[in-house]
């Protein structure tokens, strides 16, 4: 087999006549080829493979921002401040202003907890309130 695959996509263009950028709305006007991960697979000697939980392990970012898209950069920031409001409640915090519409992000640093561990009599005590950040003893 080929490790490309043929995508369609719409790729804005120079119109000289017009002066303009022209950007396809409706059909795409262009290939493009493309490989993944898993093209690798059957080149591999020895292989091994991770089920994890999406919700906690992967928060792609492919696309711009944009109102409808999937694996924006915003997505991927909510699932992360999701993540960290799971963690300090798992560890008996109660969160104070937990409002997703107002868009309270929260953020616990990798240097105070890699998984959720170590939370129980963080100096944020058992309340939080959100947006919140736990920084590292040594984080500005």
């Amino acid at each position: 087999g080929t490790m490309y695959h043929i995508a369609r996509k719409k790729i804005s263009y120079w119109d000289k006549k017009r002066g303009k950028t022209i950007t396809p709305t409706e059909k795409s006007n262009g290939f493009k080829l493309e490989s993944f991960i898993f093209d690798v697979f059957p080149l591999s000697q020895r292989m091994a493979l991770l089920d994890i939980c999406r919700d906690e392990e992967f928060a792609p970012v492919k696309n711009a921002p944009e109102l409808g898209k999937t694996d924006t950069p915003e997505i991927a920031r909510n699932m992360m401040s999701d993540l960290a409001k799971k963690w300090a409640r798992d560890a008996g915090v109660q969160l104070v202003n937990d409002n997703k519409d107002c868009g309270s992000i929260c953020e616990i640093s990798p240097l105070v907890s890699y998984a959720g561990e170590g939370l129980r009599g963080h100096p944020g005590g058992h309340k939080l309130h959100c947006p919140f950040t736990l920084k590292g003893l040594y984080e500005k």
